[in-house]
């Protein structure tokens, strides 16, 4: 019962919060300086998201001064607003949630970045990122393109670091971690395969508290003679030693010769 009671309470604070987010974007979307305050009232949005919701975030390192292609692990849908609580940072979204009511005119107006599932897109968002990445911006990018329940990462597409390749920004890797249950079985917090993604938030809003570690790792310099398929493989490789996973060749190494 007062896991029930918290929930139906946070989700209340939740629904005010998303129309706070639309009045701050209204009030700080335009003029002057448009770009640094709808950051700021980013970030802060984010951390507001997480102490509502119970998430406790502790991060390791900082992020790199101007531009930057920053690159994850993916666990969760509660990827976003965790690294949304670092300063300036844009994301990739997929199409859909640009049509999304009141969450997609968001997505919108803060400069995400949108691509259509098919085998020809990952080319278009590079040129997009690339984009991003020569007018300033940091652009966080799941290499791996899909969510894993936090015991492996898999491999790094490698053509979408052609973006950074392009701009000659640096690749800034960032592991994600939310530990593992007290039983060792994967965290709730991750959100994968068959999921549901409403009943999910909602086993979240029952919870007394998830907590998060994020490792900011040291940025991987980047010139236009980088070689993609390396830049993945050592971004990965970066993100995996930080959370002491053991590596997985089966899965990886063999994709990655098709990559």
């Amino acid at each position: 019962m007062k896991a029930t009671l918290r929930a139906f309470w946070r989700l209340f604070r939740l629904f005010l919060l998303i129309w706070a987010g639309v009045w701050l974007t209204f009030r700080h979307g335009s003029g002057p300086d448009a770009s640094a305050r709808l950051a700021r009232a980013r970030r802060w949005w984010c951390a507001r998201v997480l102490d509502v919701a119970g998430i406790r975030v502790r991060r390791e390192g900082e992020a790199v001064r101007g531009p930057a292609m920053v690159v994850a692990n993916h666990v969760s849908w509660l990827d976003i607003p965790v690294l949304g609580t670092i300063p300036d940072m844009h994301f990739v979204s997929k199409s859909e949630v640009a049509r999304w009511p009141v969450i997609g005119w968001l997505a919108r107006r803060h400069q995400t970045l949108f691509i259509r599932r098919g085998g020809h897109e990952s080319e278009a968002l590079a040129a997009k990122i690339a984009d991003a990445l020569a007018r300033g911006q940091k652009v966080v990018v799941f290499p791996e393109g899909t969510t894993t329940r936090g015991d492996a990462v898999r491999r790094f597409h490698p053509r979408l670091f052609a973006a950074a390749i392009a701009a000659e920004a640096p690749v800034q890797p960032v592991a994600i971690d939310y530990g593992r249950e007290p039983d060792g079985s994967p965290p709730k917090a991750s959100y994968a395969g068959g999921d549901r993604l409403l009943s999910h938030v909602w086993q979240l809003l029952c919870r007394d508290h998830t907590d998060v570690q994020v490792k900011v790792l040291t940025k991987l310099p980047v010139t236009s003679d980088s070689v993609r398929r390396a830049l993945a493989t050592k971004a990965r490789a970066e993100i995996v030693h930080a959370l002491s996973l053991s590596e997985t060749p089966g899965i990886c190494d063999r994709q990655e010769r098709r990559g």
